[in-house]
């Protein structure tokens, strides 16, 4: 099974073993939906999920007291990329990552190289001809993503593209 990072433990919460988790993945993700994860390459049951002031309160079965879950501190949670609920018009940013963009045209952009969250919107990095492309992923931007290409939008692209040189 592939696995995937989806949060990191911040801090403890509460005194009997909780965690306070905050999830890479927008606002949408359920973290609720998941009942295994991984902890420092431990698998852990979840046991109870709860939404707290930026993110979420997780008690794990590995976790049983304040002092425990102190050790956990900054340790990435990841888990099993097939067991993470998602539909067909959200995708991973690792699935996107080294694909070729491709507008709705045909018009080939480039290969996407990274994705970075800047708080209102994901930024999707496409290197083309030496330059990199800027793009705000803007809702409907991502049309399909088939084997080796993302197809994007064409208006939506030229309404978030920036190019840098």
């Amino acid at each position: 099974m592939e696995k995937i990072i989806i949060g990191q433990i911040v801090k403890e919460q509460g005194i009997k073993g909780d965690v306070k988790v905050i999830v890479f993945a927008d606002k949408d993700f359920d973290l609720s939906c998941l009942k295994t994860v991984f902890v420092a390459d431990s698998e852990a049951k979840v046991q109870r999920v709860y939404k707290v002031s930026g993110g979420y309160g997780l008690k794990l079965d590995i976790i049983n007291s304040r002092n425990e879950a102190g050790a956990y501190k900054n340790l990435y949670i990841s888990a099993n990329k097939a067991d993470i609920a998602h539909n067909e018009n959200r995708y991973f940013i690792v699935d996107l990552i080294g694909k070729k963009a491709v507008l709705n045209s045909g018009e080939q952009i480039g290969k996407i190289v990274d994705v970075q969250n800047f708080g209102s919107a994901d930024v999707i990095y496409i290197k083309t001809n030496g330059k990199q492309v800027l793009v705000s992923h803007l809702e409907g931007l991502i049309e399909s993503v088939d084997g080796e290409n993302v197809v994007l939008n064409g208006n939506k692209f030229k309404q978030g593209a920036v190019y840098e040189d």
